[in-house]
This record gives structure tokens, sequence and C-alpha cells, in this order.
């Protein structure tokens, strides 16, 4: 029971981080993987002892960074101790005014805005040349969303990531002898199957399919950002948007599914599959579904659904990146630790604690998935992760700083929709508007 807890206390703190996010404020090492005698002869090579500063803005680590990571690399490496600085009790303005040394800041993209507001951003291209660091290790799309937001640079490494998960429950499928999702499902399928899921039966009103909304429309498949990154306006009218703004929307409108002002929003909608259990399948981010799924009903996992237009690709990845900062004093030393945590050794250890690995060969990690909880024993986890990632577009400092009024934009238009008091077409180009107006504020 105590090593169940742990893990749990674990996924609790990735969930803190895209939390934080949604809210606005939750490579390998040739040496190590590829070339261990050449690792073998570095550490015998005596290294003076440093102190390594690691910080990220969300507290949800305070418990947990150093069973998680801070133990791992003084493991690895003897010479270094790590000092974490509590988010509980240390704010990231408190740090940049009082001078405190940071070496690595950690945050998912969707936090990591702060990077360059406060300028601690560093560029390691030159370390990840001089040290051969093998970047083609690493999921491809994580590399290339941190290019994008570094501008053709690297800011950090990617040590773990987050995605969105579709997760059901068995026994509403078993009661009305329904077959279960499987893996592969495209969203036409998904939707003809959440309109015969829907129903009324013995007085209960049943959903065939609920989501968070907000956390579809970030990772959505279609790659679609709030804004234009070069014009920094709304690109809510746009058909792209509308395409993914349309998919979402539709699930609510599926006849039996509707929703109404009580259910709309997340804690509604989440509250009809986790408590109620009156929804039969949801589509949440993986750590969410992971953390808040006990044993309170017999649930399973499938692959979250394709478009028909893009067979293969899932949604975006969600990555959480270690930044080495400028104003860090060890820098070879940081990016030693961090990239350490990017080695198959680590990112399988890591997985077995029901953390999404960010290795580009996806069996690596999968293959001892939660194996330290033995609630996801005989679960189907190899459907966490896509076969391939959707294009990331949280791709510029812009795009990710305009999240949080985007969030707000975004439910507005959401919920007029699906509730009926207005057509996507009204909704989207009102609730864009009042975006445009905050953007302006935002990056006047």
């Amino acid at each position: 029971m105590k090593k169940q807890a742990i893990v749990y206390s674990l996924l609790a703190s990735m969930m803190a981080l895209t939390t934080a996010c949604s809210s606005g404020k939750t490579d390998g090492i040739a040496s190590i993987d590829a070339k261990p005698a050449d690792n073998k002869a570095a550490t015998e090579v005596k290294k003076q002892p440093v102190e390594l500063v690691f910080y990220t803005p969300g507290a949800g680590y305070d418990e947990t960074f150093m069973d998680i990571f801070g133990s791992e690399i003084q493991r690895k490496f003897p010479h270094i101790t790590v000092k974490f600085v509590s988010a509980g009790t240390t704010q990231l303005p408190d740090l940049v005014a009082t001078g405190q040394t940071v070496d690595v800041l950690f945050m998912s993209i969707g936090q990591s805005d702060m990077l360059t507001t406060y300028n601690y951003q560093y560029d390691i291209s030159e370390l990840i040349k001089s040290k051969k660091f093998d970047l083609n290790h690493l999921e491809p799309s994580s590399v290339e969303l941190q290019k994008g937001f570094a501008n053709n640079g690297m800011y950090g490494l990617p040590v773990f990531t987050n995605t969105l998960g579709f997760f059901y429950n068995k026994d509403i499928f078993d009661k009305f002898g329904v077959a279960y999702p499987k893996d592969g499902i495209n969203w036409d399928q998904l939707k003809e199957l959440a309109a015969r899921m829907s129903r009324t039966d013995g007085g209960i009103t049943y959903n065939g399919l609920v989501m968070s909304s907000s956390a579809n429309i970030v990772l959505n498949p279609f790659s679609v950002p709030y804004i234009d990154k070069a014009t920094k306006k709304s690109i809510f009218t746009t058909e792209k948007f509308k395409q993914a703004f349309n998919l979402l929307t539709s699930v609510a409108l599926l006849p039996g599914n509707g929703l109404t002002n009580d259910t709309w929003a997340l804690a509604g909608q989440q509250k009809m599959f986790f408590q109620d259990q009156t929804a039969a399948m949801m589509l949440h981010f993986v750590n969410t579904g992971l953390t808040t799924l006990k044993t309170q009903f017999n649930w399973d996992i499938a692959t979250y659904p394709q478009l028909t237009s893009n067979p293969g690709v899932g949604p975006q990845s969600y990555p959480t990146y270690f930044y080495i900062t400028q104003t860090g004093k060890n820098k070879e030393d940081a990016f030693d630790a961090i990239a350490y945590l990017t080695t198959d050794e680590f990112q399988t250890r890591m997985a077995k604690k029901g953390m999404l690995p960010i290795l580009k060969d996806k069996s690596k990690g999968l293959s001892e998935f939660g194996k330290d909880n033995p609630l996801f024993k005989d679960k189907n986890v190899n459907a966490l992760i896509p076969d391939k990632y959707a294009p990331s577009a949280l791709i510029s400092s812009e795009i990710v700083k305009a999240q949080s009024p985007g969030h707000a934009a975004f439910f507005e238009a959401y919920q007029s929709v699906v509730l009926g008091t207005k057509d996507a077409n009204t909704a989207l180009r009102e609730a864009g508007e009042k975006y445009d107006a905050k953007l302006a504020e935002l990056f006047k």
C-alpha cells in the first residue's frame, strides 16, 4: 500500500504541472546509453564537488522531487549534490529579486514562457554538440517543439510528457451488452459509439462520452493553437480552428449526450465519469485519468481517436522540459544531470512509477509502465502513447503566453454552443473579438 501511495503521489505531482498550465499559472547521453566503455572512463576522472539547484514553479513536486529525480542524479553522479527549492515557500519572482542561483528550471511546455519572461533561457546547442548527445532517441515532436520554442536552438531537454487519454467504464459496456472500444478507433466511429451508449435506463441518464474540453482543444490533433504567432491575434474564425472546435462540440450535440448548466464545465463532466459513473467514456489528460482512477469500477484504456483524414496520428504531446539557466554556474554538470534523465535506464525506472516516457521507441518505457503499481496490472497501457504524436501547436513563447486568456475565450464559445444559446460561427466570432482585446493588452 505504501508503494502504491507513492506512485499516486508522483502522478499527482505530474498533474500539478498540467493544472498550472491549464489555469494559466499543471536525447540520450551517447556515453551512457551507446558507449558504456567511454562512460566508465569518464567517471574515473575525479570531479570537483558541485551543487545543482533545481526549481519548478508549481508546488506539486515539493514532496516528491528528490525521490523521482534528485536521488537518481546523485546516485549516478556522486560529485553532484542536488538542492531543490520549494515552490511552496518561494515563488519565481522572489528568486529573481533575491538573486538566488538556479541551475535547472523544469516546467511543462505550457508554463515555459516563464523561462523567457524572467530571462533564464540559455541555448544548450553547443553542449549537445560537445557532449555528442543524441537527440534522435527522443520522441521527435518533443524535440521539434523545443526547437520552435527556442527559435531553432534548444533551451532544454524533454524528460517526461503528458498527452490525451481515452478511458472507458467496462461495467457500463457490460451492462448494455456493447463491445468495448478498440485501439485504432477514429472520431467518426467514436461518435457513433457514444450515440449508442447515450440513453436513459432505470431512471438514470447515461452519457456516452464526456471530456475535458480545454485539454482536448489545447492538444487537438489538428495542431491548431489559439493565436497566430506572427500577428498575435486570435484565429478563432479560421477554418482550421473551427474544425478543431466543431469536433469537440459535436460530441455534446449527439442525441442523448447533451450537456446542461451543471455538466458543461470540466467539473461536471469529470463527476459523471469518475464519481457518478454515468458516463461510459472520457477523453482527458493521461495523468489526470491515471491519478483519479482507482478501483471504484472496472476501467480500461484505448488509443485516443484518430482523424479519418490523418490515420495513425494521435493528439499532441505535452512535454515537461528541464532547462539549464543562463545564470547557472555549473552548466556542464547540469547538462550531464538532465541528459541522464533522458536515458533508457532512467526512463524505464520512471515509467515503472507511472510517468509517461519521452523516448522515440515507446516500447522501451511502456514495457515496464506502471509495474510499481498493481492497479495498472492487465490495463492496456500501450494505448497511452500514440504511435505518432500530432505536431505541437505550442511552438513559440507568444503562443504559450496567450494560453490563459485563450482558455477563457474558448470556454465562452464552447459553453454557448453546447448549451444551444449561439451557433458556432457567432460564438467563435464574439469570443475571438473579446480575446483580441485581451491580446492587444497582453502584447502591448
